[in-house]
């Protein structure tokens, strides 16, 4: 128990260190934050491309902005936290939502949309 608790505290101070960095940094102007190695190869945008700069967009407020650079990762936002709101927490609440949030059709169905997403934002 200690140690899934543990795993919970790492994860969640991550996720803070991440919401801090993503708010004081921005992708579009720094020359340090990573760039997306499959555009640079193809030229062609995979599913998160625009990830960066729309998480730095949202967390300022400018969900239009967020929403242009890659409207997919703010919509996904909701199911990305509950999946991992559900790996990481037994709970009673946990366990019930695990049901419908991993549920293999529901997992199938995202990781479908995914690569939708990745064909639709290549098309000219």
């Amino acid at each position: 128990m200690k140690l899934q608790r543990m795993a919970v505290i790492c994860i969640l101070g991550a996720l803070v260190l991440l919401t801090v960095f993503y708010y004081a940094i921005d992708p579009a102007r720094n020359v340090w934050v990573p760039k997306c190695a499959f555009h640079t190869l193809t030229g062609f945008s995979c599913p998160a491309c625009g990830s960066q700069r729309a998480l730095h967009a949202l967390l300022h407020g400018r969900w239009q902005e967020a929403l242009a650079f890659n409207w997919f990762l703010i919509v996904s936002i909701p199911y990305l936290l509950l999946m991992l709101y559900t790996r990481s927490v037994r709970s009673k609440a946990a366990s019930r939502l695990r049901l419908i949030v991993q549920h293999p059709h529901v997992v199938q169905s995202y990781a479908i949309a995914v690569v939708g997403w990745w064909i639709v934002r290549n098309l000219p």
